[in-house]
């Protein structure tokens, strides 16, 4: 594993290089976008995916603090597309654990829709989140979210019940790191629960360098097997996992692909076919669901 650090999970330094990365120097316009990423390896030893890293963390966390999430359409219906979602995954929450009066923290908050969903169901709710202006929204809303990178945050040990990180682990530029870190503000007994895209699933399998998934701010890909075993090296149990189907409207695929896919050729087919299709009402707002569980959510808990 010449051009990557030896494994977050394993230590192994064999790995297999799997999609040669295409990203360039121009990370500040395409670190978000969908098909821009750097090499991307498999462990040999563990089978863990990881994306080479070429810029250092303050870099990385300076992108992160000025990722935008209200000045555009796409962000607006984003929001609503995260409270759908947000319903769905309390539900399969509520399979392992009761929200009755925990004391809650989200990590990677976003604008706070997931604590504003849930905010009524527990005891108390914080949040984290590294984006300055998302962080903020949630602040002018009553939420209690702090600004900046979990490392930095300003958490007492075994303050929480539970803690979430809905599409988060893959973002993380040390995740090993930052999973014992929660596992420290984790009451025994607590519970966590880590939503991502499985890196195993028939549609990478099919898409290859193509999938959606692989970007310059996803450092790490997982599986239900490579997760779960992260967090067991951390000194969790795993409980399960659930997997679940996404849901997106008509009217944010469409915004979704100028912003992800900027300039592509399919792209601008894809916006003249749904162009004429948006000033129906209805197909607007009408729902299109994956067409396969590509997503799951992973339960563990903080022993006693």
């Amino acid at each position: 594993m010449s051009s990557t650090p030896p494994c977050t999970l394993c230590g192994g330094t064999s790995a297999t290089l799997l999609f040669p990365g295409n990203i360039g120097e121009d990370i500040g316009s395409r670190f978000s976008q969908y098909a821009y990423y750097d090499d991307i390896f498999r462990c040999d030893s563990c089978g863990l995916v990881v994306q080479r890293r070429r810029h250092d963390l303050d870099v990385i966390a300076a992108l992160l603090k000025a990722e935008k999430y209200l000045d555009e359409a796409i962000g607006t219906l984003n929001l609503i597309e995260k409270h759908v979602q947000f319903e769905a995954l309390i539900r399969l929450i509520e399979k392992h654990r009761g929200l009755s009066g925990v004391r809650l923290l989200d990590v990677g908050a976003n604008t706070g829709v997931f604590l504003k969903t849930v905010k009524d169901r527990v005891g108390t709710a914080r949040g984290v989140e590294p984006s300055r202006e998302a962080a903020a929204q949630a602040r002018s809303q009553g939420l209690d979210v702090q600004a900046g990178l979990l490392a930095n945050a300003v958490l007492d040990d075994q303050a929480f019940d539970v803690i979430t990180l809905f599409d988060v682990i893959e973002h993380l530029t040390d995740p090993g790191a930052d999973l014992a870190t929660l596992f420290r503000k984790l009451a025994p007994g607590g519970a966590i629960f880590i939503s991502t895209h499985d890196i195993g699933s028939l549609l990478a399998r099919l898409s290859g360098p193509h999938y959606p998934m692989l970007m310059y701010q996803h450092f790490y890909h997982f599986t239900p097997r490579t997760l779960s075993a992260l967090l067991e090296k951390t000194g969790f149990r795993v409980l399960g996992y659930d997997r679940f189907l996404k849901s997106w409207s008509v009217e944010y695929l469409y915004n979704l692909i100028a912003k992800k896919w900027p300039d592509s050729g399919l792209a601008r087919r894809f916006e003249a076919l749904l162009s004429p299709l948006l000033r129906v009402p209805a197909i607007r707002r009408a729902r299109i669901t994956s067409p396969q569980r590509d997503f799951f959510l992973l339960a563990a808990e903080k022993p006693r």
